[in-house]
């Protein structure tokens, strides 16, 4: 889709920057991976638990001893499940040993809850490790693995829903495989244990499932799982890590838009917005959490203009995005000028946002770094959208002053909404015009005639046709 039509044709453009917000979800994923392998969590023991470092020869005797009965099975897979939490290098160590995989289920399906409970412990971090690590356990161990979602011991319950939510969010190929063994209903169900742990895991597999496909995401939702979300949505110091996960599996299911009806109607934008408003003032701010929240607001906000008025009905809450826009995450920033992009289509709420404080906090993010300078230059452009009255407020408040040295940036993309805005402005204002060359602008402008790239030259030049040289 070319991004830069959303900002032509006024009649047009709000339905399709709202069909811009379908697409971010791309990169919110790749996002979530890049610290840590965040879509695949290691289970880590203890310092008081740790020893000394263990070796991969270490591991392969740690791993041979397992297929002899007797009580150093115990030690052997204590040592285990450190080892695979330091590196992959341990768990292809484990592999090199000749049915390890077989006799690590065996201790697992076992009767020894004590060596079933660490052969867990041992799986859930090989499905941490690379594609080829989890792909196993999905072909040998995931049947098991959901049948102990139904365990009577929670710790085998945690231990498997932690493990399968690894294999969801190792790959499309894992994912389906685990589907396909009918893990979202036990997953589902499991929200309701009275153990926050297994609660926190089932919400991380469910999060990772939700975020695959959209087919995963209507299973999930027809398993009745949205009331059993919404009562999850407790900002409580105990209840933040449940807090996190459930905010990443609603994000996922509002990107669609398909089940924001019912999310609303549930209370789920109230609940949402409400907790983003309390979390405020924590200082620093609590990134894990308020990151999820946002882009599920945004998500629902890009749909019809009800959700918008909806989320708007707190008082509070343009000022809280304000604040987030000051936090010292950069990701909080980008999130948020993205729910200002897609709320600055309901008419109501985007004049609220141009006369009053937020604003001049969002022209300050143009001077950012790219992925700032990108977000605020979408929510501007989609603010001047509406037409003579919000661009002269932009114009007043130093719009063309901020675009200035954006004419003169390098990057295509940030050039071309840098003209669109530019053409809003000029096209909705009368003074456009002349501050655009009072402040240097038209100097960027000219110069983007001789640009290499054929798009932003024509750009260019239609601009200086239309509004400069035919006139003189």
């Amino acid at each position: 889709m070319d991004r830069k039509s959303q900002y032509k044709h006024k009649a047009d453009d709000v339905q399709k920057i709202r069909d811009r917000t379908r697409n971010e979800d791309v990169a919110l994923r790749k996002e979530k991976k890049e610290k840590a392998l965040n879509a695949k969590r290691f289970r880590f023991i203890t310092e008081e638990e740790a020893g000394a470092e263990v070796t991969q020869d270490e591991v392969r005797n740690a791993t041979a001893g397992l297929q002899k009965p007797g009580p150093h099975r115990l030690e052997n897979l204590k040592s285990l499940k450190h080892a695979f939490s330091q590196g992959t290098v341990y768990i292809d160590a484990f592999f090199s040993i000749d049915n390890s995989l077989r006799w690590l289920v065996s201790l697992f399906t076992g009767q020894d809850v004590e060596l079933q409970q660490e052969a867990a412990w041992c799986i859930t971090n090989i499905s941490a490790g690379t594609h080829q690590h989890a792909v196993a356990i999905a072909k040998y161990v995931a049947p098991y693995l959901v049948t102990y979602l139904s365990s009577s011991v929670p710790v085998i319950q945690d231990q498997s829903a932690w493990a399968l939510g690894n294999l969801a969010g190792d790959s499309k190929e894992s994912c389906t495989m685990i589907q396909a063994q009918g893990v979202v209903l036990p997953l589902v169900q499991l929200l309701q244990s009275p153990h926050p742990s297994v609660v926190q895991s089932a919400s991380f597999a469910l999060s990772n499932m939700a975020k695959e496909s959209q087919d995963i995401a209507r299973e999930i939702v027809l398993a009745k799982a949205l009331p059993l979300l919404q009562s999850l949505l407790v900002n409580t110091p105990e209840n933040q890590g449940i807090l996190t996960e459930v905010s990443w599996v609603l994000s996922y299911l509002a990107a669609s838009g398909e089940f924001s009806e019912e999310m609303a109607g549930l209370g789920m934008l109230t609940q949402i917005v409400d907790i983003l408003v309390q979390l405020v003032s924590t200082n620093p701010h609590i990134a894990q959490i308020v990151t999820p929240l946002l882009r599920c607001l945004g998500n629902m906000c890009s749909g019809p203009d009800e959700y918008t008025q909806m989320a708007c009905v707190n008082p509070a809450l343009l000022q809280t995005l304000a604040a987030y826009l000051a936090s010292s995450h950069r990701h909080i920033r980008k999130e948020t000028l993205w729910v200002l992009s897609n709320m600055a289509g309901e008419p109501h709420t985007c004049h609220t946002m141009i006369f009053g404080p937020l604003l001049p906090v969002v022209l300050d993010q143009v001077a950012g770094a790219y992925d700032i300078k990108m977000e605020a230059l979408y929510v501007l452009c989609n603010i001047a959208c509406h037409g003579e009255e919000f661009s002269l407020q932009l114009l007043t408040n130093g719009i063309l002053q901020k675009l200035a040295p954006v004419l003169k940036a390098h990057d295509v993309e940030i050039l071309n909404l840098g003209l669109a805005l530019t053409e809003l402005i000029l096209r909705n204002t009368d003074e456009g015009k002349k501050v655009l060359e009072e402040c240097g602008g038209l100097d960027g402008l000219e110069a983007l005639e001789y640009h290499n790239n054929l798009q932003l030259r024509e750009r260019a030049c239609n601009l200086l046709e239309t509004y400069f040289y035919l006139e003189s």
